[in-house]
């Protein structure tokens, strides 16, 4: 009786352990509010399009339902008791209200309890990405985590995910899916189909063979191709529909001259061919030249600790393994290069897409996207250009011809801005809000719920706990 009592008294003492470490890793939740707004008296701007001044702006189940000017149109009725409640939104009179940002080239931290999917969901929204293009998920998280989203179940963007990499044998990335000939590409394609994926990606190993019938099935299932130019392809026999990072154009270390930029835009222009640069990844690559100093950059705080000194140590990385300051120069002229070609091809009009290319190395979900704004900028566009790719043309893209504006029967994306960004970038910090899927997040709650993950990062039992699961994530050496 004695030990039955005794075996009680441990099962309920760990039992109460486990609950109180299962409290002190969960992570904190925004709550998720309904799809119902209402703007009075704001500017609509549609970059490149137009700006103009209307009276109310109308949101009802997760669409732009009624846009009003000058009085004419239909009378917006006082608000209904029985649906749910609407927030008081007359502080954003006078207010710019712009389409959401598209993130076209992401990838989402690993589905682990530590919840760092929903971190990532909400420092995208709380920097005015409402659209983000999944460009290789490993694990297949990315599937659950958008369902989560469209039900509504935690905030965060819309999702178009490619699904895993398709790669050749040996692939580059251990989680991709290997296709070595045209049926095994053909059926990869179809699988990823029936997922509801947006777009199939490929990569650096991929042969000549598999990926025609990669093509094939991906034109009949209407999915664009993206991905990087595979080594044994030229770039004009690949005809990718969107090439990430101008992979197989801009190389460490190559002397690019006027003629080589004039072929590539060429090709470009006669294949119809987009381009997804990444400018901040090449720059962030830069900087990890000297990683004490990367890691004080403030935007890496947005993220626990172990991403700064463990996954993003480049040491247990084997791309940038041994990287040191002596590679610094080579990759400045590098990331000079890749301006160069950006700023060509946009003078040529072939379309360029706005990604970042997070969770690489110190590309944080949501600040890199405008850190990816200012680099285009840099390269020779103005700031209306990019809010152009960022938002109506990454959308036709995605082939979602009503994302990327404000108009009537559009999915309600919608950043409020005390000032116009697409006149000054720096008007990005005058965000005052962000509309995703109709659900209204004030500046001030999601920077709130920002800092209570910094905070509940900071605690040491989460702490130690993160630090140790992330050292079991880095591969062997």
């Amino acid at each position: 009786m004695r030990t039955l009592r005794r075996i009680t008294i441990l099962t309920v003492g760990l039992l109460v352990a486990l609950g109180a470490l299962w409290v002190e890793l969960s992570p904190p939740h925004l709550e998720v509010p309904p799809q119902e707004v209402s703007l009075p008296e704001v500017v609509i701007v549609n970059p490149g399009r137009e700006r103009r001044k209307i009276t109310r702006l109308e949101v009802r189940s997760g669409r732009i339902a009624w846009m009003g000017e000058g009085g004419i149109g239909p009378r917006v009725d006082a608000p209904d008791p029985s649906r749910p409640f609407a927030p008081d939104t007359s502080r954003y009179a006078g207010a710019y209200v712009l389409p959401g940002l598209i993130d076209m080239h992401v990838h989402q931290p690993p589905d682990t309890p530590l919840g760092d999917v929903e971190l990532a969901a909400l420092l995208f929204l709380r920097h005015g990405v409402t659209s983000v293009r999944d460009t290789g998920s490993f694990d297949g998280a990315i599937f659950a985590e958008r369902r989560r989203i469209d039900g509504g179940e935690i905030p965060g963007p819309r999702i178009f995910p490619c699904g895993p990499i398709l790669d050749g044998d040996p692939p580059f990335w251990s989680g991709s899916r290997v296709v070595r000939t045209a049926d095994e590409g053909r059926r990869a394609v179809d699988e990823l189909a029936a997922l509801h994926v947006s777009c199939i990606k490929v990569y650096d190993r991929i042969s000549p063979e598999a990926l025609a019938g990669i093509r094939e099935a991906a034109d009949a299932h209407e999915l664009p191709v993206i991905g990087h130019v595979p080594h044994a392809i030229p770039f004009s026999a690949a005809r990718l529909d969107d090439v990430q990072h101008l992979t197989g154009l801009v190389e460490p270390g190559e002397k690019l001259t006027e003629a080589r930029i004039r072929g590539i835009v060429t090709a470009s222009a006669a294949l119809h061919v987009a381009h997804t640069p990444t400018l901040v990844f090449l720059d962030r690559v830069a900087r990890l030249t000297d990683y004490r100093q990367a890691q004080m950059a403030p935007e890496a705080h947005l993220l626990p600790r172990y991403y700064r000194e463990i996954l993003w140590n480049p040491d247990n990385d084997p791309r940038l393994r041994g990287l040191g300051a002596a590679d610094e120069a080579s990759l400045q002229e590098t990331l000079r290069n890749a301006k160069r070609v950006v700023k060509a091809l946009a003078e040529a009009g072939v379309e360029i897409h706005v990604g970042t290319d997070t969770m690489n190395p110190f590309v944080v979900p949501g600040v890199s996207l405008h850190q990816e704004m200012w680099a285009l900028v840099d390269a020779g566009l103005t700031p209306e250009q990019v809010w152009i790719a960022a938002t109506r043309d990454a959308a036709r893209a995605l082939r979602q011809p009503t994302l990327g504006m404000v108009r009537l029967g559009a999915p309600a994306d919608l950043l409020i801005f005390r000032e116009d960004p697409t006149v000054d970038l720096n008007n990005l910090q005058t965000l005052e809000a962000v509309v995703a899927a109709g659900r209204l997040y004030p500046r001030e709650a999601l920077e709130e719920a920002v800092a209570r993950w910094q905070t509940h990062f900071a605690n040491p039992v989460y702490d130690a706990i993160s630090m140790r699961l992330a050292s079991w994530l880095v591969p062997p050496r």
